[in-house]
């Protein structure tokens, strides 16, 4: 069972936010969006948090961090298995969240 959007997010109903409007279209856990749609949904946030973390640290940060970013991608297709894929974006987005 998944918590409702407004346990994660500043949430208000009836507020007239696109968080309001996600949740009042697809439902507080965002049930009336198929898997395939959160996937590229989740892809979409992801590209929009790399976008604001460049914009706040500068192109310099991905410039360096890129040997890194290429062997982690390369690791993952080669030696995770599908299976623990979401596992590892769950600790990901936890270790974000707590993140400085």
């Amino acid at each position: 069972m998944t918590k409702p959007l407004g346990y994660y997010c500043a949430l208000t109903p009836g507020d007239g936010t696109y968080l309001d409007w996600l949740q009042d279209t697809y439902g507080s856990c965002l049930e009336g969006i198929n898997r395939i749609e959160k996937l590229h949904f989740l892809k979409a946030i992801t590209e929009n948090l790399i976008a604001a973390e460049i914009a706040t640290q500068g192109q310099y940060l991905l410039e360096e961090s890129a040997q890194t970013i290429q062997k982690l991608q390369e690791d993952l297709y080669q030696y995770t298995p599908i299976g623990d894929h979401l596992g590892l974006a769950e600790a990901i987005i936890n270790q974000l969240k707590h993140q400085k």
